[in-house]
């Protein structure tokens, strides 16, 4: 019998939209079969680039929804472009793959979580590929098997030393905010699930970009170009979560900082700790007056960034093909949004602020 194919199409032909489609290629039973992009050619081009039908190319993904037979979508458009292709997509019946962050706002957030419960046999999985890695599949493993015990601290680390991306990325227009969205966006999600999604009650925070409003002339990046007058958004964010159950969360987010580490992302449980990049496991006073360090010596790390970006595609095909749920709980990925909200306006008002984790009868 053969085997069930799963049919796929993509919003949008940046970046992401072009390494959905690379890593898709890693996917024997998946064939992308559309893709849409509101900039006239620019849909044709990646097409022809990846091999997808040119009958399949649209700049109105909603022509592209009634004409072509589609069982998933990704969705790869700028942040602040996530909401309305996202609940057109689950409205139409799709099953959606959506790049990180879940939205740039919290508002937006809450639409698609509230158009997620009105199509719930619909997948709504948000993009995070560092789930898959090795590494990170290893301490999910510590966490499950109860090494921590429970998680009483963590802190949620993203660092470059001087690395603003360019172009969209420093709009808000486009991209919503800065390093939180784009970079930290990662190492809360990460923290979160390794802490089972606790749920934030409140965050005070900071947030600011001064190193690039110092920066002189014009910065060649990731992205597109940048000077100083152009960045709308922060550069770094540090903040203080505290969550429902008593538990606490440091964030620190920098595109742009003086200094050559902040730390590493890790967690303090009542049985054991945890560190990664890279991961080591610590126990105390457990066998004797001993104080243990182990570390994983089977882990294969060579072309991790590649292998994780195909393990996510190929996860999100087989949850379509098989009728599972997502692979990873888009509520966990509400509650990112639900932080990043928090940091932004603590940021803003100066204190601390109260953050609300509820988005179906949430503000």
């Amino acid at each position: 019998m053969p085997e069930k194919r799963v049919r796929v199409a993509i919003i949008g032909a940046g970046w992401a939209g072009h390494t959905h489609a690379r890593f898709y290629k890693h996917v024997p039973f998946v064939d992308v079969v559309g893709w849409a992009d509101v900039v006239p050619g620019k849909a044709a081009a990646a097409a022809a680039e990846w091999g997808v039908p040119l009958d399949g190319v649209f700049e109105d993904y909603r022509e592209m929804f009634a004409k072509l037979e589609i069982d998933g979508v990704s969705v790869c458009t700028f942040n602040m472009g996530h909401k309305q292709p996202t609940l057109d997509a689950l409205a139409a019946g799709k099953h959606v793959l959506l790049e990180k962050p879940m939205a740039a706002t919290l508002e937006d957030a809450r639409a698609i979580m509230r158009g997620w419960e009105q199509h719930k046999d619909c997948i709504l999985m948000v993009g995070f590929q560092p789930d898959f890695s090795a590494e990170h599949q290893a301490a999910r493993q510590i966490v499950d098997a109860g090494a921590l015990g429970d998680v009483y601290y963590a802190e949620a680390v993203a660092h470059r030393r001087f690395n603003i991306p360019g172009g969209n990325f420093v709009k808000k227009a486009t991209a919503g905010a800065g390093t939180l969205v784009d970079f930290g966006v990662y190492g809360i999600h990460t923290a979160l699930w390794l802490m089972n999604d606790p749920t934030p009650v409140s965050v005070t925070g900071i947030a600011g970009n001064p190193l690039a409003k110092q920066y002189k002339g014009v910065r060649h990046a990731f992205g597109g170009t940048w000077t100083a007058a152009e960045v709308e958004v922060e550069e770094y964010a540090f903040a203080m979560v505290r969550f429902a159950n008593g538990a606490a969360m440091t964030v620190k987010s920098t595109w742009a900082a003086h200094a050559d580490t902040i730390g590493r992302t890790f967690f303090l449980g009542t049985k054991g700790g945890l560190a990664l990049d890279p991961l080591e496991l610590y126990v105390n006073q457990q066998y004797g007056d001993l104080n243990m360090t182990a570390v994983p010596k089977n882990l294969r790390l060579q072309n991790d960034w590649e292998s994780s970006w195909v393990a996510k595609m190929r996860a999100f095909a087989e949850a379509v093909r098989d009728g599972k749920p997502s692979p990873i709980d888009p509520r966990g990925a509400f509650l990112v949004n639900v932080v990043m909200d928090g940091i932004l306006r603590s940021a803003k008002a100066g204190h601390e602020v109260k953050v609300d984790a509820d988005y179906v009868g949430g503000s």
